[in-house]
């Protein structure tokens, strides 16, 4: 028995320190979550400005201001346009003004240039590549489908990130905490029930 209790406890000290790794885990699980998410939405925009600015530099050539590329300048204000147009349109909106349709208007312009600027980076990419195809899906097929693949789906990831980010960033802060705390208070004295008023019927004097 004393031998068995003494394999035993080594063997119940090291479950416990692997629940307590997992338990200090889980607490850091969100963190990591959130760094992984991070470093995919850096990355998503460091390919987006980069195809923006290999399209633009094969359109504009070497021209520039200083010692500025048109091209660089360019994708740097499209990029920056989109991704602040994804930004405005997750986070929480109390009125819809006049000047934010000029807005709206000016990330779908930018939005749409990113996109085609993608799907032509994307397809000077294939055509430099003459042993592109195989025997299961031809080069033209390669060659039509996948800058309009790669295009959108960069498009559609990048939004779903900037999103997730924008109200995530908007239930964490706060301002937005002081206001639910301020709307559960004022609703909780609202529901108070008043107590109702009881009439007590005088007798009327007569002369």
């Amino acid at each position: 028995m004393s031998v068995y209790a003494e394999v035993a406890r080594p063997e119940a000290d090291r479950l416990a320190e692997v629940r307590s790794w997992i338990s200090k885990l889980g607490l850091e699980r969100d963190l990591v979550f959130a760094a992984i998410m991070v470093g995919a939405l850096i990355a998503f925009e460091l390919f987006n400005f980069a195809t923006t600015e290999f399209a633009l530099a094969d359109l504009l050539g070497d021209l520039g201001l200083g010692i500025f590329r048109w091209a660089t300048i360019l994708a740097l204000a499209f990029s920056a346009m989109d991704f602040a147009g994804i930004s405005w349109l997750f986070s929480p909106k109390k009125r819809v003004r006049v000047h934010v349709w000029y807005l709206v208007g000016a990330w779908l312009l930018a939005a749409t240039m990113n996109a085609i600027l993608t799907w032509w980076s994307v397809s000077l990419a294939l055509l430099s590549h003459p042993a592109l195809g195989n025997e299961v899906i031809a080069r033209d097929s390669l060659l039509s489908g996948a800058p309009v693949f790669v295009a959108v789906l960069v498009w559609l990831l990048r939004v779903l990130l900037i999103g997730t980010f924008t109200l995530a960033g908007h239930r964490r802060s706060p301002d937005s905490r002081i206001g639910t705390q301020l709307r559960k208070s004022s609703n909780g004295r609202t529901s108070r029930k008043r107590p109702a008023r009881t009439l007590v019927a005088q007798p009327i004097s007569q002369r």
